[in-house]
């Protein structure tokens, strides 16, 4: 058979038609989005599958590890329907499915967005229509982005199919609530899968499915569109829902992860928190705010034991009540999934529940689940055990103490503990959001008793962290009184950031931690910055690398915004800047074959991914996709001093 091409020019949009041998190609253009689909003519199978919302080529990317396909079942069983190509032209192909005599029609058609379409009378030979869609995390993790899940982990239309540095479709159907679908995956394999569920159609209705390309608009009174536009594709990539692949099995069903295929963690909800401030909705019924109450509600419900401490991993079991923090070497039966003691994890949960209720206004739920955030704030103040206002946590921080893997917060890979600055930096910000969160129910007792834990937590803060030797804030003091400083600025720059520290000191700290990143000749400020600029001494690391690799100086991405939130604010703008645009130029202009920047889609096998770089540029992460490289395009946004009070204006 002749290979045949056709160009037409269709309302501004390029559309093209070709037969190559046993499928069809369509694909069309337009200056906002480009979409191409290839499909077989004999089996009605999808063999292709891409889109480019921002029209730069990458819609020859196939979103697909196998075909997609169009499944008809009756009491549970897969038929096997005689199928025929009906007709195909520049726009549409369409297929007859028959069984029985009764036909089904499914037309395929291109443009502006992409529609399936389901006609016939078979509702008799047919209870359920399912659309399977086999996606290649491999190439980029391909997400749902859902705000309506039902009770058994299935969710309702309208989604947003999200492709990483790709696009994002907004997917709607004739009847939404009555469009169930599902994901499944498994994490070893590094399979992923949506399914849809279409209502059968019969001679009185007509079923579909339409996927349009989602230009994300900005967060309401940003003024730098010009930038806006170069990172609002790459925006979405914060957002991954797991598909129950790997920790915590099916119950974690659409709670915010570090990628789709790996686990929900509950210490970096507050992440979460702020994109939720910035913009809680990004399509008509996707609410982002309602992914962080999933979230939260997950792991109070799940992950937090009957004393208040909240899990770290959805896969994990927080520690008993008894539990010392430093595990015994000699103790064989020691399991550190069972003995987690992080303790960010209770302010993280905390701050995502403030947010929550500030954007949403949702002040019933509020008191629904009031008395478990008490529980858990009741926790964190208990953990202050010299009455100092500083919380401590149960592990010693003394070096060479912990041989097994037992952090006490997010940044996994230290020995940290006792008075830990950026846990009680952390829980500065949920004091004060818990007293908002009274004050919003009228309760001024305890308003103010959370008002006084943040007062009096501030007044030990910089006394207690600040190294006179370095100039800048040291990370924790181990229960021995030593000061660990691994010559990072987190600590610095998150309390700047929070307003635990005054904007001169922050200065005074933030312009020496500057001077001396600038002696070390590093200049890869597309990756960020480094987490440490000294090597972090063997004594101070549970899990060691080598200098410029992983948590021992590599450059996370993620905690470059830190440190642009900071110079933002102690007015420091020229160095920020010189991060940002950096960042924001690589991630418009892409590094992988999958356009992506900070991701080469799910890798999963240290180091080889994506989200830590050496100094060189080299890959030294593990997930390949971590959600958490993106909160360098909220410095963009919190860049400007309107939005900065949406985290510190309580």
């Amino acid at each position: 058979m002749r290979n045949c091409i056709f160009l037409l020019l269709v309302a501004g949009v390029m559309l093209l038609f070709g037969c190559h041998g046993k499928t069809v190609v369509l694909s069309a253009s337009s200056a906002l989005s480009q979409i191409k689909i290839e499909v077989d003519k004999d089996s009605a199978r999808l063999v292709k599958l891409g889109w480019d919302t921002e029209s730069t080529g990458r819609d020859s990317i196939n979103l697909l590890r196998n075909p997609a396909a169009l499944q008809l079942m009756k009491d549970g069983k897969v038929l096997n329907p005689d199928i025929h190509l009906k007709f195909a032209s520049d726009t549409t192909v369409e297929y007859r499915f028959t069984l029985a005599g009764k036909s089904l029609f499914w037309k395929i058609g291109i443009g502006s967005d992409i529609s399936f379409q389901f006609t016939g009378d078979i509702n008799t030979e047919v209870d359920k229509l399912i659309f399977v869609l086999p996606l290649n995390p491999r190439k980029t993790v391909t997400s749902v982005i859902s705000s309506n899940w039902l009770e058994d982990q299935k969710f309702h239309l309208p989604i947003v199919l999200s492709a990483p540095d790709i696009g994002q479709m907004l997917v709607t159907g004739s009847d939404n609530r009555r469009t169930i679908g599902f994901t499944e995956g498994n994490r070893k394999e590094a399979l992923l899968q949506m399914s849809v569920e279409i209502p059968v159609p019969n001679n009185n209705n007509i079923s579909y499915l339409t996927f349009t390309p989602l230009i994300l608009p900005a967060p309401n009174g940003y003024s730098d569109l010009d930038k806006w536009k170069l990172v609002r594709r790459g925006w979405f990539n914060f957002l991954q829902q797991s598909c129950g692949a790997s920790g915590g099995g099916k119950e974690v069903v659409g709670v915010w992860s570090n990628n789709a295929l790996s686990d929900p963690v509950s210490n970096t909800i507050y992440m979460l928190a702020d994109a939720v401030l910035l913009m809680p909705e990004i399509a008509p019924d996707v609410s982002i705010a309602k992914i962080l109450k999933k979230s939260v509600e997950y792991f109070i419900d799940n992950k937090t034991t009957d004393y208040g401490l909240v899990g770290y991993t959805a896969g994990g079991i927080p520690a008993t009540i008894d539990d010392k923090g430093d595990p015994d070497p000699l103790d064989k039966e020691y399991n550190p999934g069972h003995h987690q003691t992080v303790m960010d994890a209770n302010p993280s949960l905390i701050i995502g529940a403030w947010a929550y209720v500030k954007t949403s206004s949702d002040t019933a739920w509020l008191n629904k689940r009031l008395k478990d955030l008490a529980l858990i704030a009741d926790y964190m103040e208990q953990r202050d055990i010299d009455n100092d206002g500083l919380i401590e946590s149960r592990q010693s921080g003394n070096s060479d103490t912990r041989p097994p893997r037992n952090p006490d917060m997010a940044f996994d890979a230290y020995s940290s503990g006792h008075k830990n600055a950026y846990v009680n930096i952390l829980s500065y910000r949920a004091y004060k959001c818990m007293a908002d969160l009274y004050k919003t129910l009228g309760n001024a007792t305890m308003e103010k008793k959370y008002q006084m834990l943040s007062v009096n937590l501030k007044a030990a803060f910089l006394k207690t962290f600040y190294n006179q030797e370095t100039g800048w804030l040291g990370w924790w003091k181990s229960r021995d009184g030593e000061l660990h400083d691994i010559h990072s600025d987190i600590p610095t720059s998150l309390a700047v950031s929070y307003g635990l520290i005054d904007v001169q000191s922050g200065k005074e700290m933030l312009t020496r931690y500057w001077d001396e990143l600038r002696k070390t000749e590093f200049n890869r400020f597309d990756l960020g910055v480094p987490i440490c600029i000294k090597p972090v001494q063997k004594k101070d690391m549970e899990h060691y690398t080598d200098f410029k690799m992983f948590l021992n100086g590599g450059c996370a991405v993620s905690n470059a915004s830190y440190t642009i939130d900071a110079l933002n604010m102690v007015g420091m703008s020229a160095q920020a800047d010189t991060i940002l645009n950096a960042m924001i130029n690589r991630q418009a202009t892409g590094v992988y074959p999958n356009g992506g920047a900070f991701q080469n889609g799910f890798v999963d096998n240290y180091p080889l991914g994506a989200e830590v770089y050496d100094w060189d540029g080299n890959t030294a992460g593990y997930e390949g996709h971590l959600v958490y490289c993106w909160t360098f395009i909220h410095s963009l946004i919190f860049k400007e001093t309107t939005f900065q009070r949406l985290r510190t204006g309580f």
